[in-house]
């Protein structure tokens, strides 16, 4: 006689833990992974639930939970000028986190909206709905990121440390980046480096403090007249460096905080009849595609995008499980292509 497979289970969460020899709560942490669960109890419940054809209601585990499994992401764009979803950053960093999201049965809820503030955000339906929100950037709200982190839904940010943070990051080494940039810019002989860059924005403050360094370690003084603040999206950034480069015809290289401002410098130069990398070397961030298709291609500082999207998701899914996480800060890298090759060589 044929074995008829059962589709569905009979058993439920309180068989399981008479079979198990546990209470109901320790058959509920262990399907949940809870830390307050043995590893050897986590197993023994798990094969019993296999066993059994148990699976977990997972519409009645979000309403006993008060979760509704999603999460969300929010863009920080500059509140004076706004971003647009067409930024080859935020598009390249928000499939990386859908993916992880969906990885981890977690659906997406995007804010595509400048936040100033933690009491506009706590009052916006989006906040209400999620289960913890993913920061794609500090922008200038540091102070109110803290806020937000004092409420009961996790928050995890995509930025640099800051002192008397009390929210969990991912990031990049952001002072390595700059340095390494200009650095290599030196290297190439560059002597006056103009940095582009709003370094009221804590990761670029960062690069700033990097492309210092190197300018000291080589013996070059730090000029401020060389340190333009354009908004870090191209179209409200092109006339404010088309301008800086009108009047500063003697800079040989410049240090950019991102590639779509490298993109822009590049096209100022070109306008103007300065030859790039021949007459002034540029550097980018980011490491978008874009860059390699330019032309000159772009030499750039690489963030891992792709596994910081990971990280954001990983930190979120822990802090959700009541786990303690950490940040992570990657490495940086330098990837370099015509535009800064000084003199063509």
């Amino acid at each position: 006689m044929a074995r008829i497979e059962r589709e569905t289970s009979n058993v439920d969460m309180q068989d399981l833990a008479d079979l198990a020899g546990v209470s109901r709560s320790t058959v509920s942490r262990a399907l949940n992974d809870s830390p307050l669960v043995s590893d050897r109890t986590k197993e023994k419940i798990r094969q019993l639930a296999l066993e059994h054809n148990f699976v977990m209601n997972e519409t009645a585990r979000s309403l006993r939970l008060q979760r509704s499994n999603i999460v969300c992401l929010v863009l920080m764009h500059d509140v004076e000028v706004g971003h647009h979803l067409s930024d080859p950053f935020f598009l390249r960093m928000v499939g990386c986190v859908v993916d992880a999201l969906a990885e981890a049965g977690h659906d997406l809820m995007l804010y595509h909206k400048p936040v100033e503030s933690a009491a506009e955000f706590l009052s916006t339906r989006v906040y209400r709905q999620c289960d913890g929100a993913i920061f794609i950037g500090q922008g200038t709200i540091h102070d109110e990121l803290n806020k937000l982190a004092k409420y009961s839904k996790p928050i995890v940010v995509w930025g640099a440390n800051m002192p008397g943070r009390n929210y969990r990051i991912v990031g990049t080494d952001n002072t390595k980046g700059g340095e390494q940039a200009t650095r290599h810019l030196i290297e190439q002989g560059c002597k006056r480096i103009a940095f582009f860059g709003d370094t009221r924005k804590p990761e670029l403050a960062l690069r700033h403090n990097g492309y210092a360094a190197a300018l000291h370690s080589a013996g070059l003084k730090p000029d401020e007249s060389l340190e333009l603040k354009p908004p870090m999206e191209r179209g409200a950034a092109d006339e404010m460096i088309a301008d800086f480069i009108r009047d500063n015809t003697d800079i040989d290289g410049i240090v950019c905080c991102s590639d779509l401002l490298a993109a822009s410098a590049i096209s100022a130069l070109k306008r103007h009849g300065i030859s790039v990398p021949g007459d002034v070397a540029v550097t980018g961030y980011d490491d978008l595609e874009v860059g390699a298709r330019m032309s000159p291609s772009l030499t750039t500082v690489s963030q891992d995008i792709r596994a910081g999207g990971a990280q954001l998701v990983k930190k979120m899914m822990g802090m959700l499980s009541g786990k303690q996480v950490r940040d992570s800060i990657f490495d940086s890298s330098l990837v370099v292509r015509e535009s800064s090759l000084h003199g063509g060589q």
